[in-house]
């Protein structure tokens, strides 16, 4: 298993169809890219930002509900790529400290992820199968093969980089489930 974080939600060039793009930690830096449903990247990108709701949202409710019953969402794992569409896994600590998974679609598994703050890791299957190079892959501060701004040894700029993530945020925060209309139901199930 590999440690992967969310690079982001974008759009395939040519194309209005959202992808969920997942960087690997360390090593390799590869990516996956994850095609997913407007609600899926609406979802996802209410969670990056920590948007405060009056309500909870579904991801939200489902990881009330698990520690109401005293459980934890301790992590996710992306296991498989069957027929194009990626699996996972959700690791739960019960109530009498005992261990669940329980399967879920990609898209889902990461944002519940990024609301509760826990790691996502890639079956290195999946990543074998599926993931890109990091120089195919451009980011919002170019492509992968420019200096790493996460690495403090790297003499890239972090102040650019900040800026651009805050840009990126405020883009986000402001997003609609219009802004990521989609031809392509069940991509990721």
């Amino acid at each position: 298993m590999a440690v992967v974080e969310v690079a982001g939600v974008g759009q395939e060039q040519g194309s209005e169809d959202p992808v969920l793009l997942l960087r690997e930690q360390g090593g390799g830096r590869r990516y996956l890219a994850i095609w997913i449903g407007a609600p899926e990247a609406t979802a996802l990108a209410a969670a990056e930002v920590a948007a405060t709701l009056p309500r909870p949202l579904t991801h939200r409710l489902l990881l009330d509900a698990v520690e109401a019953f005293g459980a934890q969402l301790t992590g996710v794992r992306l296991t498989a790529l069957v027929e194009g569409q990626f699996h996972a896994e959700l690791d739960l600590i019960t109530a009498d400290g005992g261990t669940r998974s329980v399967s879920a679609r990609a898209s889902d598994a990461v944002t519940l992820a990024v609301h509760q703050g826990c790691p996502i890791d890639a079956s290195e299957d999946v990543l074998s199968e599926a993931a890109l190079p990091a120089n195919a892959v451009a980011t919002v501060g170019g492509t992968e093969d420019e200096p790493d701004e996460s690495d403090p040894t790297s003499p890239a700029g972090t102040a650019d980089v900040e800026d651009e993530v805050e840009a990126l945020r405020r883009a986000l925060s402001e997003a609609t489930p219009d802004d990521f209309r989609t031809d392509r139901p069940g991509e990721d199930e």
